[in-house]
């Protein structure tokens, strides 16, 4: 009797307990699209409602409550955590409750690619105070638009967003079009640091897509207690700019190095202080130290300008100290240093270089009037001789002949000699060696009946002679008249 009525108090109050309805706009979906979960019964049980229960294997990203007098419908939209066959809890405001649904998700759809999702950090165990890069690839078929996340603020780590990425890479046996987001993470505390990632959000054909992120911890290793703040973790580089092999004395001088590594702008300055306290000729002026922009943007070391401002005072060799940064190895564990050799240039007094450059402008003012003098000189004879032996040419018969002989010289505006033995004298003098002799007295026979030679062949003759007349050119006889068979050429 007893059990009946309890089971008849059950049943009256069913309908009560029940008073919430609810369903879904779907029973099945992949991983990263969203569920809608409606629930309809009194306003004030839906503004009172404990979402809590859901939070377990659903995102619970927004939600719409709409009211028409006592009654309302209230609008979850939720996003699976996890795939498989999950659960949707009754969900309860006071006495009113809801009916459990269940709902199957899978890992990929016809709308949804599957999507793997990975974090890491370079290197994979770090220390303390050890630059770190943390990068979170996500892969997909190369259909999804996916948003950069924003990390959150964490006690143990310092982070700085780099930059991103885009690759196809073989995930899987199967190739994907992977994603890459890189930060730079500095661990603050040993011990294992856990990030806790928000929500990865994608689009695809306008359609809001979130997945659960991938669990992203690791273990910073403790820095020995021994070890200065100001020296970093992890081998740093040293290069610099090349420096003229020489440099004017009394002339500043900038020195331009460049640290990257672990590195900060007064750790630097308070290592670079220490170690140029006795090197006069660098910690004479403050060197400058800037942050510059690393070559690789994807690095999580900084990148530092330094400059050192040199002024030399005495000439000769030059020979700049060695510049040596300490670091810790995580690699051997023990304190080690990079060097940089100072580099060696010659200082020299500039005046001496001016006065040099005033001398060898003098000799070359007087080298170019020179071969200015010269070079007009050899025209003028040049000129003259190719004159002269064009009126040879055009000699139509002896006495022309004679005259245009008479009238041959090297230098210009010179009157013809009076008789061909005056013009013999004066060629021996302008040209020494030149065989002129033996055409005037074979001219100077014909001329006057003591030779009945032909007027062309005592013009070849002469032409062959003084084809080659040059001021200081020696001919011997002998070499003239072997030039006389060759006259066709020294015409042309």
């Amino acid at each position: 009797m007893v059990r009946f009525a309890a089971l008849l108090m059950a049943l009256a109050l069913a309908p009560t307990a029940l008073a919430l309805t609810v369903q879904t706009d779907r029973r099945e979906l992949a991983l990263g699209e969203p569920l809608t979960l409606s629930l309809d019964g009194p306003a004030d049980a839906l503004e009172r409602i404990d979402l809590d229960p859901l939070r377990r294997d659903f995102e619970v990203h927004a939600r719409t409550l709409s009211r028409q007098n006592e009654r309302g419908s209230l609008a979850l939209t939720l996003y699976p955590l996890r795939t498989g066959k999950l659960t949707l809890p009754a969900l309860a405001a006071g006495r009113e409750r809801s009916r459990p649904l269940h709902v199957t998700v899978h890992a990929e759809s016809d709308a949804m690619p599957r999507v793997t999702a990975r974090i890491e950090t370079e290197p994979a165990a770090p220390y303390v105070r050890q630059p770190t890069r943390l990068t979170l690839e996500l892969c997909d078929d190369g259909s999804l638009d996916w948003k950069r996340p924003a990390l959150p603020t964490h006690a143990a780590l310092h982070l700085r967003p780099l930059g991103e990425e885009q690759m196809e890479v073989e995930r899987d046996g199967g190739r994907c079009t992977a994603r890459r987001y890189h930060w730079a993470a500095l661990p603050t505390q040993a011990g294992e640091i856990v990030l806790p990632l928000p929500m990865l959000e994608a689009g695809k054909f306008g359609q809001r897509l979130r997945l659960p992120p991938p669990a992203a911890a690791f273990t910073a290793a403790p820095a020995p207690a021994w070890l200065p703040l100001n020296v970093p973790v992890g081998r740093p580089t040293i290069t610099a700019e090349p420096l003229p092999p020489e440099w004017p004395l009394e002339r500043p001088l900038a020195w331009r190095l460049t640290v990257e590594g672990g590195y900060s702008v007064d750790g630097l300055k308070a290592m670079l202080a220490l170690q140029l306290q006795g090197s006069p000729i660098l910690s004479a002026y403050r060197p400058s130290i800037e942050p510059a922009a690393p070559e690789e943007p994807n690095t999580a070391s900084t990148r530092l300008d330094v400059s050192f401002y040199i002024l030399p005072r005495d000439t000769g060799t030059l020979v700049l100290p060695e510049i040596a940064l300490p670091y810790f190895d995580p690699a051997s564990g023990r304190l080690e240093q990079v060097r940089l050799p100072g580099p060696i240039l010659r200082v020299f007094d500039p005046i001496w270089d001016k006065i040099f450059l005033a001398v060898s402008a003098i000799v070359g003012l007087g080298g170019v009037t020179l071969l200015t003098w010269a070079g007009r000189r050899e025209l003028r004879w040049r000129t003259a001789r190719k004159a002269a032996l064009e009126r040879i040419r055009q000699a139509s018969d002896m006495a022309e002949l004679a005259h245009a002989l008479r009238a041959f010289t090297l230098a210009a505006d010179t009157p013809p000699a009076s008789t061909l033995g005056l013009w013999r004298q004066r060629m021996h003098r302008q040209s020494p060696g030149t065989a002129v002799d033996a055409p005037a007295e074979a001219v100077e026979a014909a001329l006057y009946g003591r030779d009945d030679a032909a007027l062309e062949t005592l013009r070849q003759r002469a032409l062959s002679a003084l084809a080659t007349a040059a001021p200081g050119r020696r001919m011997s006889v002998g070499a003239a008249s072997a030039a006389i068979p060759a006259q066709g050429r020294l015409r042309g």
